[in-house]
């Protein structure tokens, strides 16, 4: 009987080891991913630079629309080129539309025909690059880089 009684005791110490173990572990774990999610807010920061620009891509995106765009990342580029943070925050323009004229490190729209119809889209790769290489369509932080703009039919009002 003192032979039961002791490995019953041994038993429950075991038991009683093995769930404060347990414990430790689901504490540990919860902790940790608390401490640790900060991505979160990076994604809700890379969301909110993206999402404005985004809402302009279409295979036909009118021309005034082109023009908002142009004005949009032209005010983020001066914003980037004020705070010395063209790496990771300037979007390059890129077209094959010779309507679309670039004065200095500035994208014009002057000559955007709003009757027209212009295919506006990411350039480059669409991954995220921890490489900062022209051509790729984000910044590894997660921003728009490259845009493209493209003259996509030949309607006119």
């Amino acid at each position: 009987m003192e032979n039961a009684s002791k490995a019953l005791i041994i038993a429950g110490a075991i038991l009683i080891s093995i769930l404060i173990v347990g414990l430790g572990v689901i504490i540990y774990n919860n902790v940790s991913g608390i401490a640790s999610d900060t991505s979160g807010i990076d994604q809700q920061a890379v969301s909110s630079h993206n999402s404005p620009i985004e809402s302009y891509f279409s295979d036909h995106t009118t021309g005034s629309n082109v023009r908002a765009l142009i004005n949009y990342v032209n005010g983020i580029n001066r914003t980037a080129q004020a705070n010395d943070d063209t790496v990771g925050n300037y979007i390059y323009l890129t077209t094959t539309d010779t309507n679309i004229a670039s004065s200095g490190s500035q994208v014009t729209s002057s000559n955007i025909r709003t009757g027209r119809s212009y295919s506006v889209h990411l350039g480059g790769s669409e991954d995220f690059s921890d490489e900062e290489k022209a051509g790729t369509s984000y910044w590894s932080n997660g921003y728009i880089k490259t845009i493209v703009i493209e003259f996509a039919d030949d309607s006119t009002t």
